[in-house]
């Protein structure tokens, strides 16, 4: 891997940024942890992802290797959260959400903030939730509407085996794992209630057709999540090898996603800002 002479300054590095187009950051105060690294096709480290921050690894791939969304594609893995992980546990860098099936020999870093957040049909009736009775609902305790104002049965949308918003949701509210996993098609009408991660939700439009409802009063906005009065708030993780070597390749992506450029780059795709 070529090494370059000194750290990038960050002024040199914005001119880079704006040269990918349309998802250049402005610039940033904060030039700390610089990528003193040239990344080319063959030297750019295994990267992996939750399918839930696809759009971030696609950008952050793309702006390494200085080539289209489209091209860069085949440069990263996405998978579950809990395969991101082993990824970055065997020497490759990966994004999870907080809360991921994350193996020992990791080393982790929050990048961005997230929320777990929920989402019903239209036409259901219901628009704000208790974390007791989310916690009825996903445990199999309470099987129908008409105990939150609404009418029929509660059809749940299921998630992948491995996905992050599982482990978040078993986490945070509780649930059975076994009425939130799955490969089902998505449900129509007032009678779904699905859940995923204000990114995936919000960014990617898992949430599109449906409406996404408050928990114990409280909306999950940008604001609210940031200020913590949003109580599911998470973080969204990067993780490498303990055993990176400090000027390896991997070791430096890691920390340019930490530093004032890369959450510059991070936040112009439409995250939040870590948490610190």
């Amino acid at each position: 891997m070529k090494r370059i002479a000194a750290l990038l300054a960050a002024s040199a590095l914005m001119l880079s940024l704006a040269a990918c187009g349309d998802f250049a950051p402005d610039p940033t105060d904060s030039p700390d942890m610089a990528l003193d690294f040239e990344y080319t096709a063959s030297t750019f480290p295994d990267f992996a992802s939750s399918r839930a921050y696809e759009p971030l690894a696609g950008a952050v791939t793309a702006i390494m290797l200085g080539m289209s969304r489209a091209d860069a594609a085949e440069h990263y893995t996405l998978c579950s959260s809990a395969e991101a992980a082993r990824i970055a546990a065997d020497g490759g860098v990966a994004l999870v959400p907080q809360y991921a099936d994350i193996p020992s020999g990791v080393d982790s870093a929050p990048v961005a903030r997230d929320a777990l957040v929920f989402f019903t049909g239209e036409g259901s009736g219901v628009d704000s939730l208790s974390s007791a009775e989310l916690r009825n609902i996903f445990t199999g305790r309470e099987g129908s509407w008409s105990a939150f104002g609404g009418e029929g049965d509660i059809q749940i949308l299921a998630r992948p085996e491995g996905s992050g918003s599982i482990a978040a949701l078993k986490e945070l509210v509780s649930c059975d794992e076994a009425l939130v996993t799955g490969e089902g098609a998505p449900l129509t009408g007032g009678a779904a209630i699905g859940f995923g991660l204000w990114s995936e939700c919000v960014l990617m439009g898992l949430a599109d057709g449906y409406s996404i409802i408050a928990v114990d009063g409280v909306e999950p906005t940008e604001e609210n999540i940031a200020s913590g009065e949003y109580a599911l708030g998470l973080d969204t993780l990067a993780l490498v090898s303990s055993s990176a070597a400090a000027d390896s390749g991997e070791r430096a992506l890691w920390l340019w996603l930490q530093g004032g450029v890369g959450q510059a780059f991070i936040s112009s795709q439409g995250y939040m800002e870590a948490v610190r």
